[in-house]
C-alpha cells in the first residue's frame, strides 16, 4: 500500500486543515465573548443600574471579534497558506544552491 501523498495533496489538507483551525478559533473565541458579556450584563444591571458600563468591554471586544472573524475568513486563511508555502519553497530552492 502506497502511503505516499502528492505536493498539490499536501498542500491542500494543510489549508483544509488551518481553515477548520481558524473556523474553530473563532467560535470559541465568540462563545467566550457572548458568555463572559452577558455575565458583564448582569453583573452591571444588579449591581449598579443607574450606572452603565457594560457597554464598553461589549464594544471594545466586540471590533476585536470583527477583526477576528474578518482573518478567520477561508479565503484569508488560505492566502496565508499559500502564502507561508512559497516562502518555505523558496527558502528550500535557496538552500538546494
Amino acid at each position: 500500500m502506497n502511503t505516499e501523498i502528492s505536493l498539490n495533496e499536501f498542500l491542500d489538507a494543510w489549508k483544509e486543515l488551518e481553515v477548520k483551525k481558524a473556523r474553530r478559533d473563532f467560535i470559541d473565541h465568540l462563545a467566550a465573548y457572548v458568555i463572559i458579556n452577558l455575565f458583564l450584563v448582569f453583573i452591571n444591571l444588579w449591581t449598579s443600574p443607574e450606572q452603565i458600563w457594560f457597554v464598553w468591554p461589549l464594544t471594545g471586544w466586540g471590533i476585536e471579534s470583527a477583526f477576528h472573524a474578518y482573518f478567520s475568513r477561508p479565503s484569508r486563511v488560505i492566502e496565508s497558506v499559500e502564502s507561508k508555502a512559497m516562502e518555505i519553497e523558496m527558502y528550500a530552492r535557496k538552500k538546494k544552491r
